[in-house]
């Protein structure tokens, strides 16, 4: 067993030597604090694509799904002569239509309304404070002309 800082990573970076030990079994038994019974370890000496099963990482173990083999057979001749299709067709969309190009024309207008409004709006506050800032020095450093 692996420990990880997520418990998914120690998983994944463990391998399964433990379910075919009893010692072990008893082991994590008593660690875990299991009330029920422990299932009786696993035979090693099965068959599996996985050699030796007991080394194989847990996440290699996911990632082909826990399965074995594939069992895949494409026989076209017997689903032709079965289904008996008098013609057979495909159908293959091509180029933009006017829906497409009209919902494109409609967000790019809408992200360009969006986005101008936020620049303008935020452009103008900011020459304006720029403006205040301004006028603000040019009354604090007038000169007195009192006599």
């Amino acid at each position: 067993l692996v420990i990880g800082c997520l418990p998914i990573y120690g998983l994944r970076r463990s391998t399964l030597e433990c379910l075919y030990d009893s010692i072990c079994l008893q082991k994590l038994s008593n660690f875990s604090n299991m009330i029920y019974n422990i299932p009786s370890f696993l035979n090693i000496s099965m068959y599996s694509r996985f050699n030796p099963i007991s080394s194989v990482l847990v996440g290699t173990l996911i990632d082909e799904l826990f399965i074995e083999g594939w069992q895949h057979e494409t026989n076209y001749s017997n689903y032709f002569s079965i289904c008996a299709p008098s013609m057979c067709t495909y159908t293959f969309v091509k180029g933009n239509n006017f829906l497409y190009i009209f919902t494109t024309f409609l967000g790019l207008y809408g992200g360009l309304t969006v986005g101008l409004k936020f620049f303008i709006w935020h452009s103008l506050r900011a020459c304006l404070r720029v403006r205040k800032s301004l006028i603000f020095r040019r009354r604090r450093i007038a000169p007195n002309h009192t006599s």
